[in-house]
């Protein structure tokens, strides 16, 4: 298939439209003209020879109901002057007037001459001399026949045909303005059409390259291409964003993994060269960083499973509530070593979702407040419901997060204090799942926070 740019592709269609359309019209518009301005001539020349009849009659009654030669020479020259010449013969079928010779002859290269000028105008074609013959009647009598002559099928004037072809000429003329007005406003569409489009594309192409800074404009008055600049600004926005998210993720997988490498590798290499002894201290120390590794590869397989979205729910009814308890027993040791107060307001209230994912939100939103709230502070779980929905609230009076960083605290590997949360043993990846896992339930989280006031994170469940 034969490739062309939008703005070929717009002009040859809307000649194509525009030539089809204009050429329908012109055509219709010919044929009605042709046939109506035919009529029209049809009945004037009928009318023109009823009245040479009416004058005929008129002459023969004047004439004391006989024929008289000179009047009848004179209505023949009159005749001529439009073209018809004519013959007269009495009830009983003998000529009382016609033209002879070099007279008849003279009527006939004087018709065919005006004809010819006629055909010159290349509207009608007049190429045979028709004969009409009418009765001449007086008092219901008939007193003879007279027979028109003159060239046909009807009689045009040279002005009848000088019409015609003007009327053709007018409507060649607006065709071509027609036409040339179509392709300007091709041009002109296609340009509004063609230039946001090929901003798209090279938009586009930069965005192969890994060009994410530059934004497309939002230039036109057309909506679905409005709505695609947006889709495309909204698509390079998220691809900065996850590629800076990886460059932050290469950077902080390898400073955590440097970090315990580095005390696994000195502590082997003390032991080995006998430099330390080998104790259960040291032994300890090397599990630490061991652990610590796994727990690194563990989350970093928990985010592959989240952008594959490998994760099926696996969902069954249970006890919001009385899985909050389960999660606050577990930590209770940690809970006591700040002296925490934590609590449940609520009903008791089943959701049909996958306990285990469900469970491992409520894990990261307590583990979360447990680390940025101080010791004696508070933490408080909320459950209720409406028509359609479970809302739960779990909300803290730690720390507080900035505003700015609110944005960004559900993004992979994002820390709003990033030497706090290592420091703490975060890396960045718990509201990561907890916003991955609610948003599998079609659900929702939301979070408001003041800087040292605390925070509160809003999660909208569906029952089913």
């Amino acid at each position: 298939m034969r490739k062309r740019t939008i703005k070929t592709q717009l002009v040859l269609s809307f000649l194509a439209i525009a030539t089809l359309i204009i050429g329908s019209i012109s055509l219709v518009a010919l044929s009605l003209t042709n046939n109506h301005f035919s009529k029209y001539v049809e009945e004037r020349q009928e009318d023109l020879l009823n009245q040479y009849v009416y004058t005929i009659d008129l002459l023969w009654l004047n004439s004391g109901e006989t024929w008289n030669s000179e009047e009848l020479a004179a209505l023949s020259e009159k005749a001529l002057e439009n073209n018809i010449y004519f013959s007269i013969e009495d009830e009983q079928g003998n000529m009382v007037w016609e033209l002879k010779g070099k007279n008849l002859k003279s009527a006939q290269d004087k018709l065919k001459k005006n004809a010819l000028k006629v055909s010159e105008k290349k509207s009608v074609k007049l190429d045979e001399t028709i004969e009409a013959k009418k009765k001449l009647i007086n008092d219901g009598n008939e007193f003879g026949k007279v027979t028109f002559y003159y060239f046909g099928p009807f009689a045009y004037t040279e002005h009848d045909a000088l019409f015609i072809s003007s009327m053709k000429q007018s409507l060649m003329y607006v065709a071509i303005a027609a036409l040339l007005v179509s392709f300007l406003l091709a041009s002109w569409i296609s340009a509004r059409l063609g230039l946001p489009l090929k901003h798209v594309s090279d938009f586009t192409h930069k965005l192969t390259r890994g060009e994410y800074a530059d934004k497309i404009p939002q230039e036109t008055s057309i909506i679905e291409i409005n709505s695609l600049i947006d889709s495309l600004n909204d698509l390079s926005n998220q691809l900065e964003k996850q590629h800076g998210l990886r460059k932050r993720l290469t950077t902080d997988i390898s400073h955590e993994l440097r970090t315990p490498l580095a005390t696994l590798k000195g502590n082997v290499e003390g032991m080995i060269d006998g430099v330390w002894k080998i104790t259960p201290e040291r032994l300890q120390s090397c599990y630490d960083e061991i652990d610590r590794l796994t727990r690194l590869i563990g989350n970093i397989e928990v985010i592959n499973k989240i952008e594959a979205k490998y994760d099926h729910l696996n969902k069954t009814e249970f006890s919001i509530y009385k899985l909050i308890e389960s999660v606050i027993e577990n930590f209770s040791s940690k809970i006591e070593s700040k002296n925490l107060h934590v609590e449940i307001q609520g009903d008791n209230i089943n959701i049909f979702a996958d306990k285990d994912k469900m469970n491992q939100v409520v894990i990261n939103l307590l583990s979360n407040a447990i680390k940025f709230t101080q010791k004696d502070g508070t933490i408080k779980f909320s459950i209720s419901k409406n028509k359609d929905h479970v809302l739960l609230i779990v909300e803290d009076n730690g720390i507080g997060i900035e505003k700015d960083q609110q944005l960004h605290i559900f993004d992979r590997f994002y820390m709003a204090d990033p030497s706090r949360s290592r420091a703490l043993g975060g890396q960045g990846i718990g509201l990561a799942i907890v916003k991955s896992v609610i948003e599998a339930h079609k659900g929702s989280i939301t979070v408001e926070s003041k800087l040292g006031l605390g925070t509160k994170f809003v999660i909208w469940l569906p029952f089913q």
